[in-house]
């Protein structure tokens, strides 16, 4: 299952290019939530006339927070875009697209520990952005709305 999951996961890495435009039209000074906000409110645009189900929802925004992420931290820092490496893990390939170190060797301490690293930050407390979240997707609106509603709290 696991497999299956990651293997859609990889898919997803693409970013709409309406997402990479609107990313690309903030200042470089701009805070990168504000961007985040922006890029969350632009996949929900995106996908408004699609319907999915939650556990489809839930592998898009997986897939799309890491090239989100990535693009917003290589803007701010104006480096060029990195695309994602579908053979690479999550994490492996997320720091691939953050950083650019084709050259490096990832070690599986490092790779397991990013990987516990993103867990524990997914499965943390009941804060305000997860309450807020939680509260907006009650009502059943489209989850990258309720991911922009979160990042603003």
């Amino acid at each position: 299952q696991l497999q299956e999951f990651m293997l859609h996961i990889s898919q997803e890495y693409v970013l709409p290019q309406m997402v990479r435009n609107v990313i690309m039209s903030f200042p470089q000074n701009s805070h990168p939530m504000a961007i985040l906000i922006a890029s969350f409110s632009s996949l929900a645009a995106y996908y408004c006339d699609q319907k999915t189900d939650g556990e489809l929802e839930c592998k898009l925004a997986v897939a799309k927070v890491a090239s989100i992420v990535a693009l917003i931290y290589r803007h701010i820092t104006n480096q060029d875009f990195i695309q994602a490496d579908v053979g690479l893990s999550y994490s492996k390939n997320f720091i691939h697209m953050m950083f650019d170190i084709s050259s490096y060797k990832f070690t599986e301490i490092v790779d397991k520990a990013l990987d516990v690293i993103f867990v524990l930050h997914a499965d943390h407390e009941q804060n305000a952005s997860t309450a807020t979240v939680r509260m907006a997707g009650s009502s059943g609106p489209n989850l990258f709305a309720c991911l922009a509603a979160g990042a603003a709290t």
